[in-house]
């Protein structure tokens, strides 16, 4: 069930998304991700359950532990997105080359980082989609770790203030930006979204057949 949804959800675009949020669910929470974060590799649409990820700054030697970053690939799942929330560290690359590589064996399709990646050439000839807001060559280690997986974590918001991502979340993520879609009302939205698609597309097929944008604008609404 989870992965035809996650197919049907990438048939679609990011605007139809938002729109039913807004106008059909009248949704009041931040979803729409900071446009700072943005695909830097691999165009494409992605959705999937979000694998949380927390990191922390480091401080001392005797804290750095890898042993948490390595165990959790153990847990990821097929189609999930990878979703790393920094703690606002802007000093350190949080991802690689060869974290893509390990991401995409264990089964994520992408990941959306609140931070920074290297290697971008090399994960651009993987062809690994990563969301992120830049790039910076500085290695992460005795500066910045994960400490924690499949937990609740945050990501900025457009138009500032954070948005709450949880493992039973759902992540969609376009040449728009990324959406954080809770995992209670993804089905429905779903279906709204759907909705909207097929006026979408009969706007689109209508607007080469008539110069009477008005009488279009009162046959299928709003577009």
């Amino acid at each position: 069930m989870e992965r035809k949804l996650t197919a049907e959800f990438e048939e679609l675009y990011s605007g139809v998304i938002y729109d039913s949020l807004i106008f059909d669910l009248d949704y009041q929470k931040p979803f729409v991700v900071d446009l700072k974060i943005k695909n830097l590799t691999s165009q494409g649409t992605f959705c999937g359950k979000a694998f949380t990820c927390l990191g922390k700054k480091v401080s001392k030697t005797e804290e750095i532990n890898d042993e948490v970053r390595i165990e959790m690939f153990n847990e990821f799942t097929e189609g999930c997105i990878q979703v790393i929330d920094t703690s606002s560290n802007n000093e350190v690359a949080h991802f690689g080359d060869i974290s893509g590589k390990l991401a995409r064996k264990f089964g994520a399709k992408c990941v959306v980082i609140d931070g920074l990646t290297r290697d971008l050439e090399i994960l651009k000839k993987d062809d690994f989609p990563v969301f992120c807001k830049g790039v910076t060559p500085i290695d992460a280690y005795a500066k910045w770790q994960i400490v924690d997986y499949q937990c609740g974590i945050t990501l900025p918001a457009m138009g500032g203030g954070f948005i709450n991502v949880t493992p039973e979340d759902y992540i969609f993520c376009d040449g728009d930006g990324v959406l954080v879609i809770e995992g209670c009302l993804a089905e429905q939205v779903l279906e709204l979204a759907l909705k909207r698609k097929t006026n979408e597309e009969k706007v689109r097929d209508e607007i080469s057949k008539t110069n009477d944008i008005k009488k279009l604008y009162d046959e299928v609404g709003r577009w």
